[in-house]
């Protein structure tokens, strides 16, 4: 007599599942700020893949001090190695804020993209992160309270400032934005 089994994420352990549903996806987690590493090791710790891409870089203190340190290349974000039915269980966790959606659902990194970024940090060369957005560029809010508008770019004194033009009063109205929630508007 055989028994019927219902598997769950309970009833089994991460790396189990990733046995039997060889399909997982990498997903993106936005943190709290500074809370990049504890929500790794929370991550890591409950048998999940996960990436938290990291760079060497020398910093040089008022006194003169030199410090190899460990910079996070995309603060307020990990990558997960996951399925859609455990979004919601990693939503959960402390600190993590949610993921970043595009058109309404979890957006899902390219798994050639992360192994490319890996590649390029096992290199040990100067890895930089670039926001290609220019003052006057017209961009999209693609996450949080005001995902979905569209307007220009202003750069003021290093800050990103995103603005709404009202042309029929010749007003443009600004508030200053992370440049991880922007994309560029293809003309």
């Amino acid at each position: 007599m055989s028994e019927t089994q219902h598997i769950t994420s309970e009833s089994i352990s991460s790396r189990e599942k990733l046995s039997i549903l060889p399909n997982s996806k990498w997903y993106v987690i936005y943190t709290w700020p500074r809370a990049e590493k504890v929500v790794y090791q929370e991550l890591v710790k409950r048998g999940y893949e996960s990436f938290l891409p990291m760079t060497k870089t020398l910093r040089i203190w008022k006194n003169r001090h030199k410090k190899l340190i460990d910079l996070i290349l995309f603060p307020g974000y990990i990558f997960v190695n996951t399925y859609e039915f455990e979004l919601y269980n990693i939503k959960r966790l402390t600190k993590v804020v949610n993921f970043i959606h595009c058109g309404g659902k979890p957006s899902i990194v390219p798994f050639k993209d992360i192994e490319c970024i890996k590649k390029m940090l096992s290199l040990n060369q100067d890895v930089t992160i670039e926001n290609e957005f220019y003052k006057g560029e017209k961009v999209k809010i693609i996450y949080g309270p005001l995902a979905g508008h569209e307007g220009i770019l202003k750069k003021q004194k290093g800050k990103t400032r995103f603005g709404i033009q009202l042309k029929e009063i010749n007003q443009t109205v600004f508030i200053e934005v992370s440049a991880n929630v922007l994309e560029k508007i293809q003309s």
